[in-house]
């Protein structure tokens, strides 16, 4: 599985419209809260490792009052879980609750926790993302209330009374091979070195299978001749969810010539082995299913192993 694919909980979804419920969840002394400081997530540092801060619900009710956004995440075994979302509070976090709490950035840190956290802290991560940005009405502008446990929006106008839901963008990623080589590129913005699958956002009208063959044209030139399912990512960063291909090019003819890409270029294998070894190449990071796709493309010849050049 992807990272943030590992969600535990059994969201419940079901009993969301029942406030009281809700409210019973929230009181029980079992109850654990996730934090979202705008776009950091709270981690607690163990003996082993940071993990999810997960407070006790007296620890949260010190924060409860100053929070934006309260979400019903689901429950497992019995213990209920929440998500809270803060703005502009970071510097009294450690105050409240200890210099063993700290905010991170989840795209740079995931790959050091439990993927059970990774998971709930992306989940926890979206759902105060969507709360914080849909405060006003889409329709007539108008303050919007939180109903179904964070998970809807309702607009407080009683003559528009529109509700509104969390949205998922859609994007498609591929790794294109022909032969013994595959095509990755490169943004200017990215880091010296780095390369990456081709991806792009689901336009409307459009299936998943032509969203990759237009992406792959666009972007580099090529035509593809086959395209199978990988699989899926859930991506927080802030809203999008990455389904994942990998594709056969008709030929290795490239022509860049848009602006979302500085550079393509085909490698082979061992091509990608000596740019990992003498630090010319970087791959995306291994939270991404971008790293994945290339990993399994790489690791399908028989003698190659990603992981023991990378380590991960």
């Amino acid at each position: 599985m992807n990272y943030f694919s590992h969600n535990p909980l059994n969201r419940f979804s079901e009993m969301r419209p029942d406030e009281a419920h809700m409210q019973q969840l929230w009181q029980m002394q079992e109850t654990r809260v996730l934090v979202v400081h705008e776009s950091l997530s709270l981690l607690q540092q163990h003996d082993l490792g940071r993990q999810a801060a997960l407070l006790s619900r007296p620890q949260a009710d010190q924060l409860a009052s100053a929070a934006m956004v309260q979400v019903y995440l689901g429950s497992e075994n019995g213990v209920p879980y929440f998500a809270l979302g803060l703005e502009g509070v970071q510097d009294t976090l450690p105050t409240l609750l200890g210099e063993a709490y700290a905010l991170a950035d989840l795209r740079t840190t995931a790959h050091e926790l439990p993927l059970p956290d990774s998971a709930l802290l992306a989940y926890a991560r979206g759902m105060v993302h969507w709360n914080l940005r849909h405060r006003f009405c889409a329709n007539c502008g108008t303050l919007t209330r939180s109903t179904h446990a964070g998970h809807v929006r309702e607009c407080t106008n009683g003559n528009c009374n529109l509700h509104h839901f969390p949205r998922t963008d859609t994007a498609i990623i591929v790794l294109i091979a022909e032969g013994d080589a595959c095509l990755l590129g490169r943004q200017a913005v990215w880091p010296s070195g780095m390369y990456a699958t081709i991806a792009g956002f689901l336009e409307p009208g459009e299936t998943l299978e032509q969203a990759v063959a237009r992406e792959a044209r666009e972007e580099t030139g090529v035509a593809l001749a086959e395209i199978s399912y990988h699989s899926s990512q859930p991506w927080p960063f802030p809203s999008s969810i990455m389904v994942g291909f990998h594709a056969v090019a008709a030929s290795r003819n490239l022509l860049v010539y848009n602006d979302e890409l500085e550079d393509a270029r085909w490698f082979t294998r061992d091509e990608i082995a000596a740019g990992l070894r003498d630090g010319s190449l970087r791959l995306p990071p291994v939270i991404s299913i971008s790293y994945r796709l290339i990993r399994d493309w790489y690791d399908a010849a028989a003698g190659y192993n990603l992981e023991a050049l990378t380590g991960y």
